[in-house]
């Protein structure tokens, strides 16, 4: 049973890895792209606007992508499934038009805060329209997720991603529009995405508004959403406070070095952690009433921490390299300084996501808010202490910091309500000295021959922690090489 569970999950996880990872490689590609014909200065604007977005879809939102699944694999009919799904995309259509559209009237009020700058306002109204658009696209994406149509996702997700590409290259290199250009084509991106996302689901829903279903969505989707704004402070305020803390000549700069850093970073969560989450909450569910469901989550957290160390070492070793490979302005390549950081904090989000099955099981979500809120307030607190003694380096260790907690908060609530034998001290250790060995190979920056065995070391003693066993390795190869051959 564990066996079929770790397959079933590594299945989807690798059928949406596949269009996670193949639109946000591509994605990345776009970096020489930006670096080429935007400083650092420019590119720290791009990341702000790009940070506005993430609140705004938050909120508009509410939880409901992630909390429908819940209500939706409690019931076992297929009409029944299809209002469900229906009554989430009516409720967002209109919520999130009344939240979004006073915020349109007043974009030049308040956009030279949010955003400042020349044409802040109309950056602004870019983004809130997009957000919008953003948010249909990711109930679209549930719909798909929903119907275990994992192979129409990352279909989807590679075309989407092929749009927004050609679409930059036209308003950046070819319009030479900045980054201004780069959200112009991007909100075009995201309407056209949403057409043909609509396309696919649109039979898959009934148009039906049911008001048992929304309030029973809401009742998991709203601690959920909270939780979510917490975890944008934790993860997102950081570009704000570099961009206030900082003298004005290099705030903007440090922003962008720290943004470019956090995208070499968010390989990992784009390759492990995101495709496995999109598999991870209808797993949960499915398997919450198995006998050997405690044993099947030990297992999961486990394998996830094994591959997730290995590709944390990975990108921490080699980010100078790859910094140098994709920019062509070598102002660029400091951002290599927060990557291990940064990295880290990815890697304990997906270790925090597998310790939600706790909380969630036992419909005990308030203490994600919980651990979320602790963790943004203490963020705030480290940046304010550590940034303008620091920069960038300092909202990367403040980051840090704050993911360790909220982790602990997060581990030791959820064993209260449904307790878990984790393999902790294992699973502690393991992250902690590949995280001690980036970190000093990150100050002495070794040569490049010595990182690679290094990293083959660490790749071949990785068995030995007793957190996988070669059989288990083994088994998710072939089912990668199977999945390849198909």
């Amino acid at each position: 049973m564990i066996k079929e569970a770790v397959l079933k999950l590594g299945k989807h996880s690798l059928i949406y890895g596949l269009g996670n990872i193949g639109t946000k490689i591509i994605s990345i590609l776009l970096l020489p792209l930006y670096t080429a014909f935007l400083t650092p200065a420019d590119y720290g604007v791009l990341q702000i606007c790009n940070v506005l977005r993430s609140i705004i879809l938050t909120i508009i939102i509410m939880g409901t992508s992630s909390a429908l699944f819940k209500v939706y694999y409690n019931d076992e009919d297929e009409e029944n499934r299809k209002t469900i799904l229906g009554t989430v995309v009516i409720f967002y259509l209109f919520i999130a038009a009344i939240i979004i559209l006073p915020l349109i009237f007043l974009r030049d009020l308040i956009s030279p805060f949010l955003i400042g700058g020349e044409r802040s306002g109309y950056l602004l109204l870019l983004v809130l329209v997009g957000a919008y658009f953003e948010g249909l696209i990711t109930l679209g994406l549930a719909v798909l997720r929903a119907n275990e149509k994992s192979v129409t996702y990352a279909i989807f997700s590679i075309i989407r991603i092929l749009i927004f590409i050609g679409l930059n290259i036209v308003f950046v290199a070819t319009l030479k529009r900045n980054y201004i250009g780069v959200k112009e084509a991007t909100l075009i991106a995201l309407i056209i995405s949403f057409i043909i996302i609509f396309i696919i689901t649109y039979k898959k829903i009934n148009w039906k508004f049911n008001n048992v279903y929304i309030k029973e969505i809401l009742v998991i989707g709203i601690p959920l959403a909270i939780g979510g704004l917490a975890s944008w402070v934790l993860n997102m305020t950081d570009r704000y406070m570099l961009k206030f803390l900082l003298p004005d000549e290099i705030a903007l700069t440090q922003v962008g070095l720290y943004s470019l850093g956090a995208k070499i970073s968010s390989f990992l969560h784009f390759v492990l952690v995101a495709p496995f989450m999109l598999s991870w909450g209808a797993l949960m569910y499915s398997y919450q009433n198995d006998p050997n469901a405690k044993n099947i989550y030990k297992s999961i957290l486990n394998i996830f921490t094994a591959i997730g160390g290995i590709l944390f070492i990975l990108i921490s070793l080699f980010s100078p390299e790859i910094l140098n490979l994709i920019s062509q302005n070598k102002d660029y390549v400091v951002a290599y300084k927060v990557v291990p950081y940064l990295t880290f904090s990815k890697l304990l989000f997906g270790i925090y996501m597998v310790f939600t099955v706790g909380v969630t099981l036992t419909k005990n979500t308030k203490y994600i808010s919980y651990a979320n809120i602790i963790a943004a307030i203490l963020n705030i607190i480290l940046n304010l202490l550590f940034i303008p003694k620091f920069g960038m380096t300092g909202a990367a260790l403040a980051s840090l910091i704050s993911f360790i907690i909220r982790t602990i908060i997060l581990y030791s609530n959820a064993q209260k309500h449904y307790h878990i034998n984790y393999d902790i001290i294992k699973v502690s250790s393991f992250v902690f000295v590949l995280l001690g060995i980036s970190v000093i190979q990150n100050y002495y920056q070794i040569h490049l021959i010595l990182k690679l065995v290094l990293f083959l070391t660490i790749v071949s003693l990785t068995p030995l922690t007793g957190l996988v066993k070669y059989s288990q390795i083994s088994s998710f190869w072939k089912m990668v090489m199977e999945k390849v051959r198909k």
